[in-house]
């Protein structure tokens, strides 16, 4: 009779149970191995992705197969909070999460269907001041992503802008992250961004905001559009419907290098600044690096106030186009006068005045081996008053120009010689020329004049006198003009009042080396033709001399 394997006092039973128990403990051992394996690849592909973190600029968005749960724990950061959406979905994750002194992040992903949402990031706080809460688009994927949220402000009121979210690689764009941060900065405190070496790219427009300084380190960080693109850029301070000097206020640069670029000598990166109804605008430190556009300006100062450049560098100019437009030109608020504005913008023909350029460089591009390739840009001035009044208030007034270099500037011959002048005004009082040199080293034409302030009818005020005018204690190195020294009157019909155009004119103390014999004598001897010229009056200077062998004047005559 056969025994049954149930029965268990049999041998048979017996041995299947122990054969049982080894098994079993077989497969434990086996499970226990391949959770530890499991835990040590786990391991191993965290540690990756946070080096990977380390290693970019935002917090782990771009890491292959990066889990929530790696983001979320990435360089430091803590979840802290889940974030309600609009029209949120189930399977919609938006996690807030937190690193002690850093910029909030915030980590997005969806396991239900990808679509688009938005999310609201706070303003940040300092003190009893806060920012602006902006919505900002995003797309819910199944992939995880981060976005950077609120900017994180040291105890001495300064963001760190790598920090906050900006990447100075060159080819990132930084115009989105950009706009929103500023709008995210206290109101009504004076925020300071600090830039770290490094090439910031943009693109399209950058909207600025009052009571900001932006600060990098010299000849270390870049303002530039992204590398290999062609086009330019608008850094544009907003107006919101200002009608006076009380636009956009108080903004400083300093130490940043404006960088543009160029293809067979004609630019195909600029950057242009748009400035109108604003004070207190400043540049200090600052380079402009072939970033002015053909047809167009570096700064256009449009119906502004205290618009200062001092210590920074201007290299090269357009290579088409109307090279006679000045890098920082001085303007009315008026149709036609700037290049952006937007439907908040009033053009009133309110003048630009208080406007200082000092201790700069105006220089020309130069190769490696230092041959000039494009000419110094016009450095300061304007070339048409679009002003459609007779209005005097509209005149542009109290401009600075001091304590300059201008290395072989570029000369323009067309739409009046008096464009071709190394600074030009058209219709403006009180402007001081002080302490500059200008060179000319060969390498470019010179032009016709050295300073022109003149007047024409064509869409534009039309003076009944100006006064003002100071050009002391100049140098210029090498100057052969096609025309003449200085012109301060161009067309005689333009005045609206009989009588003398000009008064309160002080011309004094000029120095010219190197102007060729002939030239000075025929300044010497047709003094009101060739070197002061006016049309309608005789005004002489003052001890201007020329290679300090011939004194052109000693007296002034009204």
């Amino acid at each position: 009779m056969r025994r049954k394997l149930n029965d268990i006092n049999s041998p048979e039973y017996q041995s299947t149970r122990s054969n049982t128990t080894i098994v079993r403990i077989a497969v434990a051992i086996t499970s226990i191995v391949l959770i530890l394996l499991l835990v040590a690849i786990s391991s191993l592909h965290i540690s990756a992705a946070r080096s990977s973190s380390d290693n970019s600029p935002k917090a782990d968005s771009s890491a292959k197969d990066a889990t929530p749960e790696v983001l979320e724990h990435s360089d430091g950061y803590r979840p802290a909070e889940e974030i309600a959406i609009p029209h949120q979905r189930e399977g919609d994750h938006v996690i807030r999460i937190l690193k002690s002194e850093a910029t909030d992040k915030y980590v997005f992903w969806t396991t239900g269907s990808e679509h688009a949402t938005t999310l609201t990031v706070p303003g940040a706080r300092f003190g009893s001041s806060t920012g602006n809460s902006v919505t900002i688009r995003i797309v819910l994927r199944h992939k995880a992503a981060v976005v950077d949220g609120t900017p994180y402000i040291n105890p001495k009121g300064v963001v760190d802008a790598h920090q906050a979210g900006l990447v100075g690689d060159g080819a990132t764009n930084n115009t989105a992250r950009f706009n929103v941060l500023l709008q995210l900065l206290p109101k009504n405190i004076v925020n300071t961004v600090s830039f770290p070496a490094g090439h910031f790219a943009f693109t399209g427009v950058l909207s600025m905001i009052s009571n900001l300084n932006i600060i990098g380190q010299h000849d270390k960080t870049f303002v530039q559009m992204p590398t290999g693109t062609v086009g330019g850029m608008v850094i544009w301070y907003p107006t919101n419907g200002a009608q006076a000097y009380n636009g956009m206020h108080d903004v400083a640069w300093k130490n940043i290098t404006f960088r543009g670029d160029y293809r067979h000598l004609i630019p195909s990166q600029t950057i242009y600044q748009a400035i109108i109804h604003a004070n207190n605008i400043t540049f200090d430190a600052c380079t402009f690096d072939m970033v002015q556009r053909p047809y167009g300006h570096v700064l256009d100062v449009d119906g502004s106030s205290g618009v200062r450049v001092s210590n920074s560098t201007v290299i090269g100019s357009p290579n088409r186009g109307q090279t006679f437009k000045e890098a920082f030109q001085m303007d009315v608020a008026a149709l036609g006068a700037s290049g952006y504005y937007d439907k908040h913008t009033v053009f009133n023909n309110l003048p630009t005045i208080n406007m200082t350029i000092e201790h700069n460089r105006f220089l020309p591009l130069r190769s490696k081996s230092g041959r000039l390739l494009l000419p110094a840009a016009a450095p300061f001035g304007t070339h048409m008053a679009y002003a459609k009044t007779t209005n005097n208030d509209s005149y542009i007034r109290f401009g600075t120009f001091s304590n300059n270099i201008v290395e072989d500037p570029v000369a323009y011959e067309g739409a009046g010689t008096e464009n071709s002048a190394v600074i030009h005004f058209d219709a403006a009082n009180d402007i001081t020329i002080s302490n500059n040199t200008f060179i000319w080293t060969g390498e470019t034409p010179q032009p016709s004049w050295a300073v022109a302030f003149y007047a024409r009818s064509h869409r534009m005020v039309i003076p009944s006198g100006w006064h003002g005018i100071t050009i002391t204690n100049n140098k210029f190195e090498g100057f052969a003009p096609k025309r003449g020294a200085f012109e301060l009157y161009r067309d005689r019909g333009s005045i609206s009042a009989p009588g003398p155009s000009i008064s309160d004119v002080t011309i004094a103390h000029n120095t010219f080396e190197g102007t060729p014999r002939h030239i000075a004598l025929q300044w010497l001897h047709e003094y009101s033709q060739h070197f002061i010229v006016t049309y309608d009056q005789e005004i002489h200077g003052h001890d201007n001399t020329v290679n300090n062998t011939i004194h052109l004047d000693h007296t002034t005559k009204h």
